[in-house]
């Protein structure tokens, strides 16, 4: 890591800066850009916000509703920010993007609910009593 990337000195970087942690979400929850329509791939989420995985770039700073569909067909309607997004590529090799998504409102309790629904399916723990 080079010190441009480094954050303030104590202080974590990378993905161990984030409040929350992250659940994998490969191949169990898909979701779709709805501001502009663009089916994407959920690759993590956590109550803070989720990546995801597209053919082509999105655009940081935009906010875009977002639809999360698991597999077994739970859904919610989220607004989140775009934050980054970065060049990847998928197990084929093909080239990929990756865009990590803010909740906008990750304090609020309908937020919480809503993504822990989600997370209660990807991980197949109870979060919130029913």
């Amino acid at each position: 890591m080079t010190q441009s990337q480094a954050g303030p000195p104590g202080e974590p970087s990378g993905p161990d800066r984030r409040r929350y942690p992250r659940f994998d979400a490969t191949g169990r929850v898909v979701g779709t850009l709805l501001t502009i329509d663009l089916p994407v791939r959920i690759r993590d989420i956590g109550f803070g916000g989720f990546a995801i995985e597209t053919v082509d770039p999105v655009t940081p700073g935009q906010v875009h509703q977002v639809r999360l569909t698991t597999v077994d067909d739970r859904s919610v309607i989220v607004e989140a920010k775009t934050l980054h997004c970065r060049p990847s590529c998928a197990p084929d090799g093909s080239p990929r993007y990756v865009t990590g998504l803010a909740f906008t409102s990750a304090e609020s309790p309908e937020t919480q609910r809503a993504v822990g629904r989600i997370i209660e399916s990807v991980t197949s723990l109870q979060i919130h009593d029913a």
